[in-house]
């Protein structure tokens, strides 16, 4: 069985998605594919138990029957992760290998997504490179493209496996379509190749898969929803509406499909949001609640109210900054990007590479 490890030399760098594309890609090639997320930190407890809701969607799109208590068995969290600090282990590392063969049993492949970053995990010893010990696996090393910095940070976690687990090679994300794209092909590519880091795939930046949903916002603010209309709704540009009505209006006419951050008191902005035709939601910030004409204007046009406890610029870069992942959400958005990440990465060179265990 080939065992590929997919670790992210940051956070937020697109490991669920390309275990998704790999993974979809190795299903059309007849080959019988396993699934593990080991160990979760953003879980959910719909059920009454924390359960990693994108390894549930990973598992339904992939159409896995494997229990999801053995696909991401470790769902842990601030208190889990300070006991284990505390106590060592906890059997984490034999609930995760016990886990692990169950899911891989008489399966080709093994996808095994990494932690939230490389080096996560090191005091307790649960990090990648103790995890690709733990179970046999060899390295994608997958990082967003930024010139430079990436090419150093690839470099760096080489040093990390020098004599340890193998490196099938690197995966570069989001690079710009512009000169940096010919400069890595002609200069930087075969500069990593010849140190052992083998780029298997060019994921060119798409702004058209930066979206987030009302849900999403709401979730990740810990914000209360005033009116639940259309949560489902994604949102791809924030506009902070700190102007009089008129400037701020005009702002919003140009932001498509645009979510407007703004005191609960600004009446005249509110109003002026809800004339806009790519509206997607409103975050009002402060905790506040508006006035009642704007919440009973907004139930009638069905756009959703967020309030949320931090002040417009935190809640501006919280929200922005979940623009720069992928939510594993079925649906159109998701699909495109699966196709997106496919078409970008060598899977024939991945498999090729890769060695039977």
């Amino acid at each position: 069985m080939k065992r590929i490890q997919i670790v992210s030399t940051e956070k937020n760098s697109g490991k669920s998605l390309l275990s998704l594309a790999l993974g979809a890609s190795i299903r059309e090639r007849g080959a019988k594919l396993a699934y593990m997320k080991p160990i979760s930190v953003e879980v959910s407890y719909v059920t009454g138990e924390p359960i990693d809701r994108d390894a549930g969607a990973i598992r339904s799109l992939l159409s896995l029957d494997d229990d999801l208590h053995d696909i991401a068995p470790v769902p842990i969290e601030g208190p889990l992760l300070r006991e284990a600090l505390e106590s060592g282990d906890r059997g984490f590392r034999e609930r995760i290998s016990t886990a692990f063969d169950r899911v891989a049993a008489d399966r080709d492949v093994a996808i095994i997504e990494g932690r939230h970053h490389l080096g996560l995990g090191a005091s307790a010893s649960l990090s990648d490179f103790d995890l690709a010990e733990l179970l046999s696996t060899e390295i994608i090393l997958l990082t967003n493209y930024d010139g430079e910095e990436s090419i150093d940070r690839i470099l760096c976690a080489l040093r990390l496996f020098e004599g340890g687990p193998r490196i099938l090679g690197v995966v570069l994300k989001d690079v710009p379509v512009d000169r940096s794209l010919m400069t890595l092909e002609e200069v930087l590519v075969p500069f990593l190749a010849d140190r052992g880091a083998e780029v298997l795939g060019i994921i060119p930046h798409n702004p058209s898969l930066r979206a987030v949903t009302v849900e999403e916002i709401a979730r990740g603010l810990s914000g209360r929803v005033l009116v639940a209309a259309g949560l489902e709704r994604e949102v791809r540009n924030f506009v902070v509406g700190a102007l009089g009505p008129d400037a701020s209006l005009r702002s919003f006419r140009r932001t498509p499909q645009l979510g407007v951050i703004t005191g609960a008191d600004r009446t005249d902005v509110l109003e002026a949001a809800l004339d806009v035709s790519g509206l997607r939601c409103l975050i009002l910030t402060g905790n506040a609640r508006p006035a009642r004409e704007i919440v009973d204007r907004a139930r009638t046009l069905g756009l959703p109210i967020v309030l949320a406890g931090q002040n417009a610029l935190v809640t501006a870069t919280i929200c922005t900054g979940m623009l720069d992942r992928v939510w594993i959400r079925p649906g159109p958005s998701l699909d495109n990007a699966i196709e997106h990440v496919r078409s970008n990465i060598d899977v024939a060179r991945i498999l090729e590479k890769a060695r039977d265990t």
